[in-house]
């Protein structure tokens, strides 16, 4: 609870994308995507932690979902972040783009301007799934650095 002397107060958010028009007042290109969550910590602005992380969350979006990749580098410019409040819904591999009735909660977030007490050991981002391909390096090298340590501890025990 607030009044707790342990308490950390931080925002989490549905994040989603999708290719919005390359004219002004144009209809989007496609629907949006369900990407993953993102949080904010200590009070800090959810748009500020969108901001600083966006380039992340396009980057995996596009990996995520092909169709978003495939209109090429003219429409990269296009894509636009939106949020809703968080809910226990994940994005599958084989999911599409959201259809009209589940995107109504669906904001556009604007770009927030970032103060700079605002650091990014705050906010966070996990994607729904990871792409294809993609990898965690640092922790599964250092997970199987481990695996190794200990299986020739077992080995020298014996």
């Amino acid at each position: 609870s607030p009044g707790d002397e342990d308490y950390i107060h931080f925002i989490v958010s549905d994040v989603f994308v999708r290719l919005g028009s390359l004219e002004e007042g144009g209809k989007p290109m496609t629907g949006w995507y369900r990407v993953g969550k993102a949080v904010a910590g200590d009070y800090t602005d959810i748009r500020s932690s969108l901001s600083l992380q966006q380039g992340l969350i396009f980057w995996t979006a596009v990996h995520m979902y092909p169709q978003l990749a495939a209109k090429g580098n003219k429409a990269a410019k296009a894509l636009q972040l939106g949020i809703c409040p968080p809910s226990m819904m994940m994005a599958d591999e084989c999911d599409g783009a959201l259809d009209e009735e589940e995107a109504e909660d669906i904001i556009v977030s604007p770009r927030a301007p970032i103060s700079p007490d605002v650091s990014l050991s705050l906010c966070g981002f996990r994607p729904d799934f990871n792409p294809a391909g993609f990898t965690y390096k640092r922790r599964e090298s250092a997970a199987l650095k481990k695996k190794t340590d200990r299986l020739a501890e077992m080995k020298d025990a014996s």
